[in-house]
């Protein structure tokens, strides 16, 4: 009777062990969760999507939120995604084309060399491309033909620069093509340097922001594209009869982001480059820095607001706002080696339209599965031995209560 009490105690006691190491499991996995959780920040991705299911809701009632076909987010110093609509979509990019024209020539030329107007350079613009009133002949400096190239979106100026650098402007596109590969882009074919309209001519919000985060390492490129004027001097081709028949070449950054009167101006940005064609629409690429924390977004094929403002400022401001209330730049920097800065595969969560990305180290992914496997197994091994030692247990009373009964 005594060896029975004892047995079914014994027994009680393993099925109690057994359903702890199953709820242990299960607390390893959520443990392990968690681990991910804190670290890929899952938790501020659940939020930050139900805000934008929010948005969205809000969008369909008062058409808030993104209104550019494409668009991207990116914090500049890891090329991390913030916040990404439709980013591999092929689109036209226009005058953002010269942002990387704009790169090259940095990387080819000295500033200080100068470059003449061909006529081929000229006469390839078609009517209703902005320009800034080169004349064929007419020598200029490097730098002053990104000044116009970048300000006032010249582009015959890109045509003179891409002339220069390769001798035609066939060429130049090659050089352009094997520069975006090099970069990292997928989504891109360049055959011109300014973006002049060519159904074979396209790119993407997530290749452009890509461009423009290499360019901005460039501390000439941060420079020029955060100039608020510019001018041509005066030359033979360019005198006295000119400046009183259509005025002096004086030029304006077209970027209403920089200009302290416009009504899109924005404290913290710091360039890059507008552009439009009427199959393009307005694109805008841009970037901003807020203590610290520079952040770079695109937006393509953008129209109007219902309140007939400019998509592409609105969309540009609400991103540069929403990575600065959303988004720490120690807790994205935390997650990258600052010596080497590798862009791993993102881990996207779809929210409808929107889509907002995070990435996970590799290293980090791999720490978690190690440790949930080892977890399993140590408890595994544990509950091993003490079913064993039950086991030796009960072997050892029944010996004893045996001798007893003998």
């Amino acid at each position: 009777m005594r060896f029975k009490k004892i047995f079914a105690i014994i027994l009680l006691l393993f099925f109690l062990i057994n359903d702890y190491t199953l709820a242990t499991d299960e607390q390893v996995l959520l443990d392990d969760y968690s681990f991910t959780n804190e670290n890929s920040e899952v938790e501020k991705l659940n939020e930050v999507q139900n805000e934008l299911e929010e948005s969205q809701e809000e969008n369909q009632e008062d058409n808030k939120g993104i209104y550019s076909e494409s668009a991207i987010l990116i914090e500049a110093k890891t090329g991390k995604v913030l916040f990404e609509k439709n980013m591999h979509d092929r689109k036209y990019p226009a005058s953002t084309t010269k942002i990387l024209t704009a790169i090259i020539a940095i990387e080819k030329c000295d500033l200080s060399e100068k470059a003449i107007a061909s006529e081929g350079a000229i006469s390839a613009l078609k009517d209703g491309y902005t320009k800034a009133d080169i004349q064929v002949g007419e020598a200029f400096t490097i730098e002053e033909l990104l000044n116009v190239l970048i300000l006032q979106s010249a582009n015959e100026a890109a045509n003179i620069i891409a002339e220069h650098i390769s001798g035609s402007t066939l060429e130049f596109a090659k050089l352009m093509n094997e520069k975006a590969k090099e970069i990292g882009c997928s989504d891109s074919n360049f055959v011109n340097p300014n973006g002049m309209h060519d159904e074979n001519h396209y790119s993407s919000a997530y290749d452009l922001a890509m461009i423009a985060r290499y360019a901005m390492k460039n501390k000439t490129f941060r420079e020029l594209v955060v100039k608020k004027e510019c001018s041509l001097p005066h030359t033979e081709f360019w005198g006295d009869e000119q400046v009183e028949e259509h005025g002096e070449r004086n030029f304006k950054n077209t970027n209403q982001l920089l200009n302290p009167e416009s009504k899109y101006y924005y404290p913290y940005a710091n360039g890059i480059k507008a552009g439009f064609t009427t199959p393009a629409k307005n694109c805008l690429v841009s970037s901003s820095n807020k203590d610290g924390f520079e952040v770079i977004t695109v937006v393509l094929h953008a129209e109007t607001t219902e309140n007939n403002l400019s998509a592409r400022y609105v969309d540009t401001i609400n991103l540069f706002e929403y990575a600065y209330n959303n988004y720490n730049i120690d807790d994205i920097l935390k997650d990258y080696d600052e010596n080497d800065f590798i862009e791993s595969n993102a881990e996207t969560i779809d929210t409808k339209d929107y889509t907002i990305i995070e990435e996970t180290s590799p290293n980090q992914v791999l720490l978690n599965d190690d440790v949930k496997t080892l977890s399993i197994e140590l408890i595994e091994m544990i509950a091993g031995a003490l079913i064993l030692i039950i086991v030796i247990i009960i072997a050892v009373f029944r010996k004893i209560i045996n001798k007893r009964d003998n």
